[in-house]
């Protein structure tokens, strides 16, 4: 009995379970393979991932998609826990770049995420090395893999100089920071290639990760190795396709990291399943602020929107709970054009056709090509929040006007500390605005709406002219160095008949008028003889850019019925 009991115990190990139990329960990698929004592309990118993901499961059962439009931060927080490869297509934005003079942890050197999930595939959100490096741990030794991204492998944004090797080499340095401080050994940027053959050769291969690296198909055999500046400890490599240009392969690995280590740091299990992408991920609760009661009024904007400008803009509410507001609160706005006002053309030489045509010159667009998988970002797609200030009656924050004139509408989203967008319900207390954004050359003419005036009659029309430019419109008389005088010149207004097109005549205005100011004005009519409504359309000519009406600027109209 005692031999029996021996053999018995030797079977079972040390921790009485047979070897087939234990052979199940033992963790196995986790593989999670995201998409973010990146327009028409995303699609494309999606089949990459769910080849990827076909692959994946050949070697594992714990594998994760998420994809647009339900690839959010808090989906993705919690899918990476513990993934021993994590698979990420979609935008980058990283460090050195035109769009910060410093690197900015928050956002830069890590994912483009849907703010909010089911929001569709264009908007998209950054969530930096910052919230990457604190909020996720990966299993030991893991491997992050990141394709068709700006900056992650050195390069820029498409049509936009990627710089010099030195600036590249920061990039590739900066980018893979905050996924090292999340527990990764390696991290792998590839502007062209799909994730496929590198999943394959890390879940299969004895080779090292370096070799699989240096021998992965697109490889353009310029390698080169340099000492991390931010991962002590870890060696950066690029593999341009010159020697010092067309950065788009790089990895920073820990040495003599192998298949076999990611494997053996594995902490997935069998019993999590294979989760597709309908679902946002366990975990994945959305912030709200539904229960604090707080009743918010339309947004205000303090000063006339200017092109390019910056203005602040107030949230007013009433907080009848007295409920404490979350610490952090942060918001984003989004401008979608209604109408946007082409700029004026200033008088350019162009060269003339025959037949008398003036045409500016064309240059012919590149075909497009199925290689460019790297994408560059609409700046209108980017939801970026900054910090709300909050006081007892509401919010107020900075927000950039778009550079383009035009109408708008404007959308305020509200962010938690993290970024993490509140949920839909929290999003609907807050009013759109329809906003004229006022561009370089801009002004308006204020006029009583309609009015009922006697044929044949003159009359003295009020109106109020504001200049919503950015320069004056006109001068005062100047004194000439020889003893004479330079005449003033003044902004015009004129007005004409429809539908007889009649012109109604000229009224000078007072000179000069200074940016952002009104003067008061009467334009003199000679109201049309024959009874009947008519429509009096009125223009602004300035002596620095002609007709604003000729500028894209709305003319103003007043409905006039003439009576007999």
């Amino acid at each position: 009995m005692l031999a029996v009991c021996f053999s018995l115990a030797a079977t079972l190990g040390a921790t009485g379970v047979a070897p087939s139990a234990l052979a199940a329960s033992a963790p196995i990698p986790r593989v999670v393979i995201i998409v973010g929004p990146v327009g028409e592309m995303t699609n494309r990118f999606r089949a990459q991932a769910r080849d990827a993901a076909a692959v994946a499961r050949r070697y594992t059962e714990d594998v994760t998609e998420l994809y647009s439009p339900n690839a959010t931060w808090p989906a993705v927080r919690a899918a990476l826990q513990g993934a021993s490869i994590v698979i990420y297509l979609g935008h980058g934005n990283g460090w050195p770049s035109r769009h910060r003079d410093s690197l900015y942890p928050p956002t830069q050197n890590g994912f483009g995420l849907n703010p909010k999930a089911g929001g569709g595939d264009s908007e998209h959100q950054y969530f930096g090395e910052a919230a990457i490096g604190s909020q996720i741990r990966l299993a030991p030794d893991a491997v992050v893999l990141l394709n068709h991204l700006c900056y992650a492998s050195g390069n820029s944004e498409p049509g936009i100089a990627e710089g010099s090797l030195g600036t590249a080499q920061q990039r590739v340095d900066n980018f893979a920071a905050g996924f090292i401080k999340a527990g990764a050994s390696a991290v792998i940027a590839d502007a062209w290639a799909s994730p496929t053959a590198y999943l394959a050769s890390i879940l299969g291969s004895r080779k090292s990760i370096d070799s699989i690296w240096r021998h992965a198909p697109g490889a353009n055999g310029n390698a080169f190795a340099f000492q991390s500046g931010r991962s002590p400890g870890f060696v950066a490599q690029m593999d341009p396709e010159q020697l010092s240009s067309g950065f788009t392969r790089s990895i920073v690995l820990k040495a003599g990291l192998t298949p076999a280590t990611v494997r053996a740091g594995a902490r997935g299990s069998r019993n999590s399943g294979s989760r597709g992408s309908g679902g946002t991920g366990a975990g994945s609760s959305t912030p709200s602020l539904i229960s604090t009661g707080l009743r918010f009024s339309s947004p205000d904007i303090a000063a006339a929107p200017a092109a390019g400008a910056p203005v602040k803009l107030a949230i007013p509410f009433k907080n009848p709970t007295r409920t404490a507001l979350p610490k952090g609160l942060q918001a984003s706005v989004r401008w979608d054009p209604i109408e946007l006002v082409a700029p004026p053309v200033l008088e350019t030489p162009a060269p003339a056709f025959p037949g008398g045509i003036i045409q500016p010159p064309i240059t012919p667009l590149p075909p497009p090509t199925d290689a460019d998988l790297v994408i560059a970002e609409r700046p209108g797609d980017i939801v970026a929040p900054v910090p709300v200030k909050a006081d007892k009656s509401g919010l107020s924050f900075q927000v950039s006007v778009p550079p383009t004139a035009g109408r708008y509408r404007l959308t305020v989203t509200l962010h938690d500390r993290d970024g993490v967008a509140f949920d839909s319900a929290t999003q609907a207390m807050l009013s759109t605005l329809a906003v004229r954004v006022t561009g370089e050359l801009d002004g308006a003419i204020l006029a009583a709406p309609a009015m009922t005036l006697t044929a044949g009659s003159a009359v003295e029309l009020p109106v109020r002219v504001a200049n919503l430019g950015k320069g004056a419109w006109g001068r005062a008389a100047l004194e000439d160095p020889a003893g004479g005088t330079i005449a003033a010149t003044a902004a015009t207004i004129v007005g004409w008949w429809l539908p007889t097109g009649d012109a109604v005549g000229v009224t000078t205005l007072a000179t000069p008028i200074a940016a952002g100011t009104t003067v008061d004005a009467a334009v003199t009519l000679t109201v049309p003889e024959a009874p009947g409504v008519y429509v009096l359309v009125l223009d602004l000519v300035t002596p620095e850019g002609g007709s604003l009406m000729a500028a894209g600027v709305d003319p103003t109209l007043v409905r006039i019925t003439v009576v007999d």
